[in-house]
C-alpha cells in the first residue's frame, strides 16, 4: 500500500528570510556541548534511494555519510569536516567510492593563508587573499555548508579550486506534511554548474534540504514536501527562462533569407554552393541559386558567404533539463529524443520550448517504464505485471508521447505486452535489454531501436542468469569484448536479424568512453578543447575517470574500447541503421559523438546524414525535418568551416534557427557559462 501524505503549500510572500547569523552550518558550531545527529533521505522520483547523515560534535567538527544506490550503482562517501570562523571549510577528509566504484580518497586543509587539496583526481594549493570555499570531488550535498558561508561573505564567495559561487534568496514558502508546517526560505546557487541550483533552509536557519525532479534530499517523513518545492522552483525557472528567451530569440516579422550559402545536401553528402534559403514562419519556403531566388519585400536578409548551412542536428538519446535546452540550440541541435525523464518536467519543458517561453529544441518524448526493486532505476511509472504494463503505456499515450523506453528491471514476460500496447497506438519502442533477456530476443519481440552499444555485446557475453542491472553490464563488456569475433557467424547472424527487422542502433559512444578509457585525473584524448570551454567546476567532472581498474585492467578495457569502435564500424558496413545520441552533456557531446563515429572509421558525410536525415527517419519525421527542403520545418545551423572535411568544425556553430526563430550561438553558450 502506498503511503498517503496530507500536504499543503502556502506561498508566503511576506515571510522574511532568516537573518544571516541564523543561516549557520550547524548548531554544534555555535557552541553546543553535546553531539547532534541529523539524517535525511535521498529520494529519486518518489523512491528512497539513499541517505545523508551528519553528526555535529561538541568540538564543532562534522562527520558526514552520503550513500546512494540508484540504477545498480551509486556513491558512498564518509567525510570529516571542520569549519573556519568565516564558515568556509578549514579541513576536509573523505573516503569511499564514486558512482561507478572508483576510489574516493580526498583531503583539503588551510594552514595560515595557504589552502591545499589532494585526491585521486587532482591536487593543488593556493594562497588565500579572501575567504574561499572548497568544493570536494567527493559526492555529497555540499550546499548545506556553502550557502551559510556565502551569505556570511555577502552573497558571493570564491570557490576552490576556482570560480565563484553566488547565493541569493530566491523564494519563501510554507510546507505542511501530516499536519506539521515548516516555513522555508529558498536560496539560488549559481556559478557551480551549467544551471542555477536551489536549496531550502527553515526559519531557524537550519538546512531543510534540496528538491529536484531527479534527486532530492529531505528529512525523513518530509517526502511530501518535495513536489511543492519542485513546483515553486519551476515558477522561478519559468521566469528566468522567459527572460532569457526574450533576450536571445530573433523572430523576423516577414521572414528570413539566408543568401550566398553553402547548403549541405545530407543525402548526397555534398555542398551546393551559392544558395539562398527563404524562411517564412516556421517553414522553408524556397531553396535555390542566389542568382535566381527572388527575396520577398520586407524579408530580413543574412549573407552567410563562406559559411555552411546544415539541417538542424538530432540528438537521439537525451534526458533534458532547462540548461540542456540552451546548450542544444547553441550547438545546433534542434530536435532531441528524450528517452527518460520526469514526465511532468518533460511535458512542461516541451510546452515552453514550443511556445517560445524557454529556449530549447523540439522534443520527441519516449515514456520511461521500469520494473521495481533495489537495483531498479527510479521512475514514476513502473510495471511488473501485464495489467501494469498496459496501464504504463496508456499513461504515456494519453500524454501524447511518441513512444516508450523499456528499462533494466522490467520483467521479461511483460516486454511483449508493452511492445504490443505501444505498437497498437503507433508508438515506437526503444530501450535497454532487461535483465534475463538478450538483445536478439528483444528484436524478435518487436523493439524498434536499442539504446547503448554495450547491449549488443551482452547479447554474446551475458546469459539469462547474468545480473545486468548493476555495473556488470559494463564490466563484462570491458573484460570480454575484445574476445568477440565481429566477423564470426554469431555476430553476423545477429546483424542479419537487426537488418531484417530494421532495428535502429543508438550506440551513445561518448557515454562509454569515460567508462573504459577514463583515468582519474586525466581528460580523455580528444576532449581537451571541449572540456576547456566548460565552467571550472563542471570541468572537474571529467577527471573522475570510469570503472575501477588497475594497470592490467586498463589495458584490457582499452582493447574493449577499440572493439566497441570496431563494432560501430561493423554495423555501418552491414548497413544497419545507426543514429547518434549523447546520454551526456547536451549539445557539446553530440559534436564529440560525431567525432567518435569518424574515429571509428565512418566517413563524415555519413555521420552528418545519421545526425540529421537518418535520425528523422527513425523518428518517422523525415517529411518534416532532417534536410533543407521546401516545406520542411526551418531547423537550420550555420557553421564556420567544412565538417565534411573535418568533423570537428561542427563545433563552430554561429547561428541556429529552430522553427523559424534565430539564435546567436555564442550568446547562448555564454548564458550557461560555456566559452564559445
Amino acid at each position: 500500500m502506498n503511503r498517503v501524505w496530507v500536504l499543503g503549500l502556502i506561498v508566503a510572500a511576506c515571510l522574511p528570510p532568516p537573518p544571516v547569523e541564523k543561516v549557520a552550518p550547524s548548531r554544534g558550531k555555535r557552541g553546543a556541548t553535546s553531539s547532534s545527529v541529523e539524517k535525511r533521505i535521498v529520494v529519486n522520483q518518489s523512491r528512497t534511494a539513499g541517505y545523508f547523515e551528519t553528526s555535529t560534535r561538541s568540538d564543532g567538527s562534522i562527520a558526514a555519510v552520503y550513500h546512494v544506490l540508484e540504477n545498480g550503482r551509486g556513491p558512498h562517501v564518509e567525510a570529516e569536516i571542520r569549519l573556519a570562523d568565516d564558515w568556509t571549510i578549514s579541513s576536509f577528509r573523505a573516503t569511499g567510492k564514486h558512482t561507478m566504484g572508483t576510489k574516493v580518497d580526498e583531503t583539503f586543509s588551510v594552514t595560515g593563508t595557504r589552502a591545499a587539496w589532494k585526491s585521486n583526481e587532482e591536487r593543488g594549493d593556493q594562497e588565500l587573499e579572501a575567504p574561499a570555499f572548497f568544493i570536494p570531488m567527493a559526492s555529497m550535498p555540499i550546499e548545506v555548508l556553502l550557502v551559510p558561508a556565502a551569505l556570511k561573505a555577502g552573497g558571493k564567495l570564491a570557490v576552490l579550486p576556482g570560480g565563484e559561487a553566488t547565493v541569493a534568496q530566491a523564494a519563501t514558502t510554507n510546507v505542511t506534511v501530516n499536519g506539521e508546517t515548516r516555513a522555508l526560505v529558498g536560496y539560488s546557487i549559481s556559478g557551480l554548474g551549467l544551471d542555477v541550483q536551489y536549496t531550502w533552509f527553515d526559519r531557524e536557519g537550519d538546512w531543510f534540504g534540496t528538491a529536484s525532479e531527479w534527486s532530492s534530499v529531505v528529512p525523513e517523513g518530509w517526502e511530501g514536501a518535495i513536489e511543492p518545492l519542485i513546483q515553486k522552483q519551476r515558477e522561478l525557472s519559468r521566469a528566468r527562462d522567459a527572460k532569457l528567451a526574450t533576450q536571445h530569440a530573433t523572430r523576423p516579422v516577414s521572414g528570413f533569407a539566408f543568401t550566398d550559402a553553402r547548403v549541405l545536401d545530407v543525402e548526397k553528402g555534398v555542398w551546393i554552393p551559392n544558395q539562398t534559403v527563404i524562411v517564412q514562419g516556421d517553414k522553408i519556403m524556397a531553396v535555390g541559386p542566389t542568382s535566381r531566388i527572388k527575396i520577398p519585400e520586407g524579408t530580413d536578409v543574412l549573407s552567410i558567404a563562406g559559411q555552411g548551412l546544415i539541417p538542424g542536428l538530432i540528438d537521439m538519446h537525451a534526458h533534458t533539463s532547462t540548461a540542456d535546452g540552451i546548450l542544444n540550440l547553441a550547438s545546433g541541435v534542434t530536435t532531441i529524443r528524450d528517452v527518460g525523464n520526469d514526465p511532468d518536467l518533460l511535458d512542461d519543458l516541451k510546452k515552453r520550448y514550443d511556445d517560445g517561453t524557454a529556449i530549447g529544441p523540439n522534443v520527441v518524448r519516449m515514456g520511461f517504464i521500469e520494473g521495481r526493486g533495489e537495483k531498479a532505476a527510479s521512475s514514476k511509472v513502473t510495471a511488473t505485471t501485464p495489467d501494469e504494463a498496459k496501464a504504463a503505456v496508456e499513461i504515456y499515450a494519453k500524454r501524447g508521447y511518441d513512444g516508450v523506453k523499456i528499462y533494466n528491471s522490467v520483467p521479461v514476460e511483460i516486454v511483449p505486452v508493452i511492445i504490443a500496447e505501444a505498437h497498437a497506438r503507433k508508438m515506437l519502442v526503444t530501450g535497454h535489454i532487461p535483465v534475463h533477456m538478450l538483445a536478439a530476443e528483444a528484436v524478435k519481440a518487436g523493439y524498434d531501436s536499442i539504446e547503448h552499444i554495450n547491449m549488443l555485446f551482452l547479447n554474446f557475453l551475458a546469459t539469462h542468469e547474468t545480473d545486468t542491472r548493476d555495473t556488470t553490464r559494463f564490466t563484462l563488456v570491458g573484460d570480454k569484448a575484445s574476445e568477440l569475433a565481429l566477423d564470426g557467424k554469431p555476430v553476423q547472424e545477429f546483424f542479419d536479424l537487426l537488418r531484417t527487422n530494421k532495428v535502429v542502433i543508438d550506440p551513445t559512444l561518448a557515454a562509454f568512453e569515460d567508462l573504459f578509457v577514463g583515468v582519474p585525473g586525466k581528460i580523455n584524448p580528444g576532449m581537451e578543447d571541449t572540456v576547456a570551454r566548460l565552467p571550472l567546476q563542471v570541468r572537474r567532472w571529467f577527471l573522475v575517470g570510469g570503472l575501477p581498474m588497475d594497470a592490467a585492467k586498463q589495458a584490457t578495457y582499452a582493447k574493449a574500447w577499440d572493439q566497441i569502435l570496431a563494432m560501430v564500424k561493423a554495423l555501418w558496413t552491414a548497413k544497419i541503421p545507426l543514429v547518434l545520441g549523447t546520454d551526456h552533456i547536451a549539445g557539446l557531446m553530440l559534436h564529440h559523438e560525431m567525432e567518435l563515429f569518424v574515429r571509428a572509421g565512418i566517413p563524415a558525410k555519413d555521420v552528418l546524414r545519421m545526425a540529421t536525415m537518418d535520425a528523422a527517419r527513425a523518428l518517422r519525421l523525415d517529411k518534416k525535418i532532417g534536410s533543407i527542403a521546401i516545406g520542411k520545418r526551418a531547423d537550420l545551423v550555420i557553421v564556420d568551416g567544412d565538417p565534411l572535411e573535418d568533423i570537428k568544425k561542427m563545433r563552430n556553430t554561429v547561428f541556429t534557427m529552430r522553427a523559424g526563430v534565430l539564435y546567436k550561438c555564442d550568446a547562448l553558450y555564454g548564458a550557461t557559462g560555456v566559452k564559445p
